[in-house]
């Protein structure tokens, strides 16, 4: 868990260096549109990157779908879904924190996964008015096998306001993910990434859609897959995204998405990782909910003021 410990760290050094930001950031009086990769759903609407005070609370279900994959067997809708839970607040109007849960409430009957499968932390701050960056860390369990993977995430995400009914977003970054096993087995995959999606919506902040591609591109890969024994081998990647939010009212928003999950080939054990979501080939739906927080007002210093006048 040793790259899990120096993301912790940088993300508590990014803090520090947000809150030193004076920058306020511009804050519409419009409802929920739209989605970005590890952002807030409403940072469209109410032209934020960074979520500048409140919180939000999310829970989705998320089926899973491949072609002959784990026990060998091809996975249809319904016979795997990832439940997961995240949250996210401001601690300062530069400043966002994000942290979630994904838990494993059904699998088929030829897997034995276990039921808690990982946990993730994330930061964001604003680095412009229109771009901001993300740093994030996230571990878990692997795929029929006694260990842990890891993964540190660095990104930078930049938006081009068309009208009042588009927008393009162009993230780029790195990605490291770490493979460790008891006895002893330590793998590292390092990939550059980079994504294009076009956002739409309508100007009440009532509706939104995207749709999306993404690019992984290996340049580094050290060790063994400690569930095969063989050297790993990845694959340039090769992603893509479609979904829809709807607002209902303030408080509520509920959203739907498709995704396609480039990994290697499902023959070539290789070219995987071990690594039950986006590990190998499959097909995403994912179905959810998000429940937004309110920050608590600060009060007038009025107790004060009538001290002063005794």
């Amino acid at each position: 868990m040793r790259e899990l410990t120096w993301t912790l760290a940088a993300l508590a050094a990014l803090g520090g260096t947000a809150l030193a930001d004076d920058e306020q950031p511009k804050v519409d009086a419009g409802e929920t549109i739209g989605i970005t990769s590890g952002a807030s759903m409403r940072g469209v609407a109410q032209d934020y990157l960074v979520l500048p005070d409140g919180g939000e609370l999310t829970g989705q279900m998320k089926f899973v779908m491949s072609e002959p994959s784990l026990g060998g067997e091809r996975m249809r809708f319904s016979d795997l879904a990832l439940f997961e839970v995240a949250g996210r607040w401001s601690l300062a109007r530069r400043l966002e924190i994000s942290g979630g849960v994904a838990l494993l409430p059904k699998q088929p009957s030829f897997t034995d996964e276990k039921p808690w499968q990982s946990v993730a932390l994330g930061l964001r701050s604003p680095l412009g008015r229109r771009v901001a960056v993300a740093l994030g860390g996230a571990g878990g369990h692997l795929i029929d096998h006694t260990g842990l993977w890891t993964r540190e995430s660095l990104s930078v995400e930049w938006r081009k306001y068309i009208d009042e009914f588009l927008m393009f977003g162009v993230t780029g970054g790195a990605d490291a993910v770490g493979l460790s096993a008891e006895d002893g087995t330590n793998t590292l995959v390092t990939e550059l990434s980079a994504s294009t999606s076009a956002l739409f919506r309508e100007p009440s902040g009532h509706w939104g859609a995207w749709v999306g591609i993404a690019y992984a591109l290996p340049v580094d890969a050290r060790g063994m897959d400690p569930t095969t024994g063989q050297t790993l081998d990845p694959q340039p990647r090769l992603d893509f995204r479609i979904g829809t939010v709807l607002s209902l009212e303030r408080e509520w928003d509920l959203f739907a998405e498709f995704a396609v999950v480039d990994r290697g080939d499902l023959a070539d054990p290789r070219t995987r990782l071990p690594i039950l979501d986006g590990g190998f080939d499959q097909r995403q739906i994912i179905m959810g909910v998000t429940r937004h927080i309110s920050a608590p007002r600060r009060r007038r210093a009025d107790n004060a003021m009538q001290i002063g006048r005794l």
